[in-house]
């Protein structure tokens, strides 16, 4: 099994992935969407922003909407 693994190493190319493939996965992206490159990447650094902002969000709203004070010992909190 430990062989077969090791052997198989050799089989898999130096790219992350085929780049004629990713060429035509980004041929039929730019097709299908007709944007601009950097109007993508602002669209995906706004997604990737937004995940972080909404979890602080959600955590400030439940901490004011049940009283939860993280500086308070769990003896004073009853």
């Amino acid at each position: 099994m430990f062989m077969r693994i090791l052997w198989s190493i050799p089989a898999h190319h130096a790219d992350a992935a085929d780049p004629d493939l990713l060429k035509w996965i980004k041929d039929r992206l730019d097709h299908l969407i007709n944007l601009d490159a950097w109007v993508v990447v602002v669209v995906l650094a706004l997604i990737l922003l937004s995940i972080p902002v909404s979890v602080v969000t959600l955590y400030l709203v439940q901490r004011r909407r049940y009283g939860i004070d993280p500086r308070r010992s769990p003896e004073d909190r009853s």
